[in-house]
């Protein structure tokens, strides 16, 4: 009987240790895993913040275009792009050249 009784209590310490080390791994592989989570979190957090900053960059660019547009038809609109971009000068205006460029 002392021999059953004590064949029972370490087959139950056995499986309590069995037990305990599973619930261990267990825990273990869960935190690895969530640590893993939030740092691919972070990642797609600030990938996001690119594309917003990006979004919020095209939305100026378009409300420039879409001001210029409206401006278009305008003569000052027209006299501006030809002296910047044709080099054009009103009759009788005196032009000054830089020579130090």
């Amino acid at each position: 009987m002392q021999q059953t009784k004590r064949r029972k209590v370490k087959k139950a310490n056995v499986t309590r240790l069995v037990q305990t080390v599973l619930v261990l791994v267990v825990c273990v592989y869960v935190a690895v895993i969530f640590i893993q989570q939030r740092v691919t979190l972070a990642k797609y957090g600030k990938v996001a913040d690119e594309y917003k900053d990006k979004i919020l960059e095209a939305q100026l660019e378009q409300q420039r275009l879409e001001d210029e547009l409206e401006q278009a038809g305008t003569d000052e609109y027209l006299e501006r792009i030809a002296r910047d971009k044709l080099g054009l000068v009103k009759a009788n205006e005196r032009v000054f050249i830089d020579i130090t460029q």
